[in-house]
């Protein structure tokens, strides 16, 4: 059964298992423990997404809530893409937060067709400041 939880204890260890084990987010793959429980203790909702426990999908929202909510990533084991297991987290966090709230995100390129899927509209005025981590 797929469970999906809100900001419900997230292990370090599990998390930088399924980066590695989803092939995701080679630059997170730095096994900086440190750094990944920073990231995790200043983002305001986590979503995560298990099956008998183990954990095989997730996001990261940075929101306030109210207002608008920047998804700063989404990462869904190999195995369990193709069902319906990115839109399920979507759908989740949409719920969560409400009609009020906006949903900006990067989309890798690979990602592109999902998001158009699914209702995600493109945007052009997005912009970055690139830094080394």
């Amino acid at each position: 059964m797929i469970k999906i939880e809100f900001n419900q204890g997230l292990q370090l260890e599990e998390l930088l298992t399924l980066y590695k084990t989803a092939d995701f987010a080679t630059e997170k793959l730095t096994d900086d423990l440190t750094r990944l429980q920073t990231m995790v203790d200043h983002t305001p909702l986590i979503v995560t997404l298990r099956e008998n426990e183990r954990l095989i999908g997730m996001a990261r929202c940075l929101t306030d809530f109210e207002y608008s909510c920047y998804l700063s990533e989404i990462v869904v084991l190999s195995a369990y893409r193709g069902r319906r297991m990115g839109k399920l987290i979507l759908q989740s966090i949409e719920n969560y937060l409400g009609c009020r709230v906006a949903i900006n995100l990067r989309a890798d390129p690979s990602a592109i067709g999902f998001y158009s899927k699914v209702g995600y509209e493109p945007v052009d005025n997005m912009f970055r400041i690139h830094r080394e981590g």
